[in-house]
C-alpha cells in the first residue's frame, strides 16, 4: 500500500452526510476502504484475488481515526496512503481525506480526516498471521 501514484477521488452525494449536511463519521470507513481496493486493482488484484489465487485475507486488527474539519455535500475528496511501517505478517497504513480549497490564487490540499490501520496478513484456511508477500507491495 504504498503511496498511491493518483489519489483516490470520492464525490460526496447526499447518502454519505448527516442531518446537518456533514460526512457522516462513519462513512470514511467506508471511503478509505474502497480507496485500498482501488489500489489493489491498479496491480490487478482484488480481495477476491487475495484469496482464491493466494489463499491470504487482509483485515484491519486496529484502527485510528482523526477528524480535523466537516467534509461537505459535494466535496470532491481525495484519498492517500501511506505505508507507516511494514513488519512481516502486518502493515500500518496512514489514510487521509483531502479536499481542494482555493484562497486568493492558489490551490490546496486540506486534509479533513485521516486514519491509521493496522492491517494483519492472515492464511485464508487457518485465519493464522502469515507473512505478506513482497509482491504485494512492487510498484
Amino acid at each position: 500500500m504504498a503511496n498511491t501514484p493518483t489519489p483516490y477521488l470520492h464525490r460526496v452525494c447526499y447518502s454519505d452526510t448527516d442531518a446537518a449536511g456533514f460526512v457522516y463519521h462513519g462513512r470514511y470507513l467506508e471511503i478509505f476502504e474502497r480507496s485500498r481496493a482501488e489500489w489493489l486493482y491498479q496491480r490487478d488484484l482484488s480481495p477476491t484475488k487475495l484469496v482464491n489465487e493466494f489463499g491470504i485475507l487482509l483485515p484491519v486488527r486496529e484502527l485510528t481515526m482523526n477528524f480535523y474539519k466537516p467534509g461537505r455535500l459535494d466535496d470532491l475528496l481525495y484519498i492517500d496512503q501511506v505505508i507507516e511501517h511494514r513488519g512481516r505478517t502486518q502493515v500500518a497504513v496512514k489514510q487521509t481525506a483531502s479536499r481542494m480549497i482555493h484562497e486568493g490564487n492558489t490551490d490546496d490540499l486540506q486534509i479533513i480526516a485521516s486514519a491509521l490501520l493496522h492491517i494483519v496478513c492472515v492464511d485464508t484456511t487457518t485465519l493464522k498471521p502469515k507473512a505478506i508477500p513482497d509482491w504485494l507491495f512492487i510498484d
